[in-house]
Formats: structure tokens, sequence, C-alpha cells
């Protein structure tokens, strides 16, 4: 016999329930018990386990009718209230893997958290990268006198994967695919999406890091600077050049050892001309602490150039431009052309920055000078200068050697005296 609220379930069945005038009523089937229908005054009809689980009442939600036929219902109300009679909790188990993020939602928190306020580094590079690599790509219009972006050929799209469904596997194929042609970018690619799970991990995600364990591929520190004999040539195309602010960008980037990004972004309000002092706010710096730059006699000049006859800037960058961030951006063609016109290879405009290091190391500044000028957070960021030239260790060699023969008694102050030799010499 039939009660209120309990039916046999069949699609005749469920098709004549009528909503309710408001709120919403259940329906129970009387050949599962546990196995309802909710209907609503729209008249929605889904179907559900209900079933106790501990103190509380847990609802699984299964299927909308008629998508889902009473068969099918059923046989998802059995299996489910077979996972509860293992001591599972399919309802818990649904609610969590609904709370769980997508990979594009954890990368969005690691870049607004941690990535923006830190400025561990350019902001810009690092969504571009992960875009172009692993996540999804806008369709944006090409920049002015640029190309389109486009995914790399070994780039993916995970930005709507659940942060727990990607496996080392993939991570390390990934890394392979993007390295068999950029393996240095690869490396960059790995780092980013590894930092991307410890911030979620940081945030309470409780699963694993996939980038970990990556093996990376190996990479030698880059100590191209600009030699002796290239400066003559260099300085004098690049005093023929018709552009004031490719000169003065390029002249600056030599003279202060800035980051270039630092030199684009420069803005008047951080530099004290009287001074010479160029502070470059935290946002802008790589270590995300703000850089104190003594500027030189030069780069002082330089600035000053720029500068309207009246003294006061016209704009709030020392190098506006016409483009969305309101300065300007990498000089790339420009650059080309003028290393084509030196007949110089191999140069990085990050190269001036470099240089101004290795021609202090030339000149005997310590490693703890050069790692203050260039703003190097850690120590191990200036140790490429202590190979860039032998002249401060050939001196010091020297002077202990002289030393320790004058101490032997068999050098005076410039004249090394001949040694005996010992029995068995040739």
């Amino acid at each position: 016999m039939m009660t209120a609220n309990k039916i046999k379930f069949t699609k005749s069945a469920i098709d004549a329930i009528t909503p309710p005038d408001e709120g919403r009523a259940t329906y129970y089937d009387t050949m599962i018990p546990k196995l309802a229908c909710r209907v609503t005054a729209a008249g929605s009809k889904t179907f559900y386990i209900i079933k106790r689980a501990g103190a509380a009442m847990a609802w699984v939600k299964l299927g909308t009718f008629p998508d889902m036929t009473v068969e099918q219902a059923r046989k998802a109300a059995e299996e489910n209230l077979g996972e509860f009679a293992k001591g599972n909790n399919p309802a818990k188990a649904k609610r969590e893997e609904k709370q769980k993020i997508t990979l594009g939602r954890a990368f969005q928190n690691y870049f607004d958290q941690h990535v923006k306020p830190k400025g561990v580094k350019t902001a810009d590079d690092i969504q571009a990268t992960w875009q172009r690599f692993i996540g999804t790509l806008p369709d944006e219009p090409a920049k002015k006198h640029g190309r389109k972006r486009q995914k790399h050929p070994a780039g993916v799209d995970w930005s709507n994967r659940k942060i727990d469904q990607i496996e080392k596997g993939e991570v390390r194929t990934l890394h392979a695919a993007i390295g068999a042609t950029h393996p240095i970018m690869a490396n960059r690619v790995i780092e980013i999406l590894s930092a991307v799970y410890g911030r979620a991990i940081y945030l309470g995600y409780q699963g694993a890091n996939p980038a970990s364990g990556v093996e990376p591929y190996k990479e030698t520190k880059r100590d191209r600077f600009i030699q002796a004999d290239e400066l003559p040539v260099f300085f004098t195309e690049l005093a023929n050049e018709s552009s004031e602010d490719f000169k003065h960008f390029v002249l600056l980037s030599l003279l202060t050892g800035a980051r270039r990004i630092n030199v684009m972004s420069a803005r008047w309000e951080d530099i004290n001309l009287a001074s010479a002092i160029w502070r470059i706010p935290d946002v802008s710096s790589k270590n995300g602490e703000p850089m104190i730059l003594p500027l030189g006699a030069e780069a002082v000049q330089i600035l000053r150039a720029r500068l309207p006859d009246e003294g006061k800037p016209t704009s709030p960058w020392v190098f506006p431009a016409d483009s969305a961030s309101g300065h300007i951006t990498p000089p790339k063609k420009r650059w080309q052309s003028l290393l084509e016109r030196c007949g110089i290879d191999n140069l990085r405009i990050h190269d001036l920055r470099r240089s101004l290091g290795s021609w202090q190391a030339i000149t005997g500044a310590s490693l703890v000078i050069i790692g203050k000028s260039l703003g190097h957070k850690s120590a191990d960021a200036t140790m490429i200068y202590a190979r860039l030239n032998t002249d401060p260790v050939r001196a010091s060699v020297s002077a202990a050697t002289s030393a320790m023969l004058e101490a032997a008694g068999v050098k005076n102050t410039a004249d090394v005296l001949p040694m005996k030799a010992g029995k068995g010499a040739v």
C-alpha cells in the first residue's frame, strides 16, 4: 500500500508528480527506500540518496530526471549505498571534490598573493610563460609592430583541470617536450609550476607537488659582457643612433647595471639627481626588496639631459611611450641593428648589466661590492664575476708566492735566486 510521499519510481509516476506551489517536496522510492526524488516549485526533479551518516543526514545528488532514468538512478543508488556500507561517505567525497580548485585558480592565487606583492620576478614574464606553456593563452590581437602570441608547440592548457589531477609523468613529459628545443625555458616552466603547487600547499592543499623531483636540464651561467676591443665601435655606433630614447636606455643600462625592466619603467619620483641616488621600488626588484642604486656622474648627466629646460618632468616615466604600460618596451629591433653595425655577436641587452659587474671585477672590486651594486640578494648570483678575469687572482698569487720565497731566503724583493738542484735532478 502506498503511503504519503512514497511511490514506486517509474517514468510515468515521476512524470505525474505535481510540483508544489512553493518550496520543495521529496518523494521516496518503495523499492530502494533511501532513493529520493526532490521536486521544486519550478518543476525540476532530482534524484538523491538520503542516508544518515553519523549525527547528520547525507544527501548525495545522483542526477536530474529525465536525463537520468529511474533505472540509472536505482543503479547509482545501489553503488552509493555500497560505499556507505564500506564506511565511506560519498556526500563528503563529493563536497571535497567540489572544493578542489583548478590549476588555473591555483596559479591566480600564486600570482595575486605572491608574485605581484613581492615582485619575485617580472609579473608580465611569469604570466606570459604560464599562458604560453601551461595555461590558457588569451586570444588577443598582435601588439603594434609585433606578432600575435601563440602557444608553444609543446605547450598544454591545464587551467581547467583540478589541481590533484596533474600527474608527475605528465609534468616530466611536458618538461622533456619543451626541453627538446628550449631546455632553459623548460626549467623555468617547471619552476613556475612547482611554485604554484608550493603556494597551494601553503594555503592548505593536502596533495603532492607533481613538479618536484623533475631533473632540470644543465645550465651554464652566461658570462658574456662587452670586451675591451668591442667598446670603441659599440660607443661609436651608439652615438650615431637616431633615437635618443634608445641611446639613453642603452647607456643607463650599461652605466647603472640595472635590470632591463627597471630602466624601462624608471620613474622620476624614485630618482634624486641632487644626491645621485636611484631607489628602485620593491615591486620592480627581482628579489622583492627596494634597491638603493648610487648613480655615477655620467648616469646623472644622461638623466638631466632627459629633463626639459625648466628641469621638471612632463611624465612620471623617465622613458615615456605610447604603450599600454606608459613607458618604453624592449627595443629588440634597434638592439639587433646596433649589433649588426658593430659586428658584435651573441650580446644581449641583459649582458649590459653583466658588463658593469664584469668591469668592476676586472678593476679589482670585491664580490661584496659587485653584489651590492647590482642588487644581488644571494652571494651565488655574484660568484660568476669571480672567474671573468684572472688579473686580481694572479696579483694575489704573485704576492703570496713572493712572501713565501722571501721568507725562505730564496727571493729578494724582485729577483728569484737560482735554487740548487738536489740529487737525482736532471
